[in-house]
């Protein structure tokens, strides 16, 4: 029994060429991997909504955000002017200014601020004007030798729970 050659090749096949099947193949995985992955963006948005709904307070509380642009110690006076700018996303109500002495630790002021005139818009900046008592000696100011050459922090809370601090310390000229 002797096998012809020419047999073999001229013999027909009915199959799905190399190009058609990955073509089929491609297809296939891209219209299941497109419904995998539009159902998985449907379910992270529908959890980030869940959580904007879920406690509207606390999220208001993670996007607010002040900083101190300028702290002025008044030289001759005890006056402390704070310029505050509002780079959060949401509108911030200034409650309470706290400054303490550095070195002595001593409380120089402790104010609660009365809710009208103390919002600072979004993108906003305000100008909060304090006489803190500076009581060490009668009549003090900034410029003389008890605080001019002391560092202090200032602190500010807002109704939203959120604290601010900065140090700084009176210009000595």
């Amino acid at each position: 029994m002797s096998h012809d050659s020419t047999q073999l090749l001229l013999k027909k096949r009915r199959a799905v060429s190399n190009i058609i099947g990955s073509l089929i193949v491609l297809a296939l995985v891209a219209s299941v991997g497109s419904v995998i992955l539009f159902q998985g963006l449907n379910q992270i948005n529908a959890f980030n909504y869940d959580l904007t709904l879920h406690d509207k307070e606390t999220v208001n509380e993670l996007r607010e955000d002040l900083i101190f642009e300028h702290v002025r110690f008044e030289p001759s006076t005890n006056l402390l002017q704070l310029f505050i700018a509002n780079i959060g996303t949401v509108d911030s109500t200034i409650a309470s200014v706290t400054v303490v002495k550095i070195d002595t630790q001593e409380l120089i002021l402790n104010r609660v601020i009365p809710p009208a005139n103390s919002t600072i818009l979004i993108e906003d900046h305000t100008l909060i004007e304090l006489a803190p008592a500076l009581d060490i000696f009668p009549n003090d100011q900034w410029n003389s030798t008890n605080y001019n050459s002391s560092s202090y922090k200032i602190t500010i809370g807002t109704s939203k729970g959120n604290f601010f601090t900065t140090l700084a310390e009176p210009y000595n000229s």
